[in-house]
């Protein structure tokens, strides 16, 4: 009974938005360009994170392998920063 209410409730949602955004696109593209710089805001702040800890591991003593690896993941981490701080500047 209650999968059969959550159901219900699922397809009634799904149907009122996919209405909503025939009937009213623009609102609807206002509404997926937010959601997109969210999502790029998130993705820079991880990155960034991730670029701050690659930085405090590059300051300990490693092999070259492991230094060249090091490297190569800042450098990785720094182009997806660029890339979402240039989706959350448009």
């Amino acid at each position: 009974m209650k999968l059969i209410i959550h159901l219900i409730v699922f397809a009634t949602g799904a149907g009122v938005g996919i209405w909503w955004g025939a009937n009213h696109p623009s609102q609807a593209q206002n509404v997926a360009a937010q959601e997109q710089q969210e999502v790029a805001k998130i993705q820079a702040a991880a990155s960034q994170e991730k670029i701050d800890l690659i930085n405090r591991f590059m300051g300990r003593k490693t092999t070259d392998q492991d230094a060249a690896d090091l490297k190569q993941m800042l450098s990785d981490e720094k182009q997806k920063l660029q890339n979402a701080t240039a989706k959350i500047g448009n």
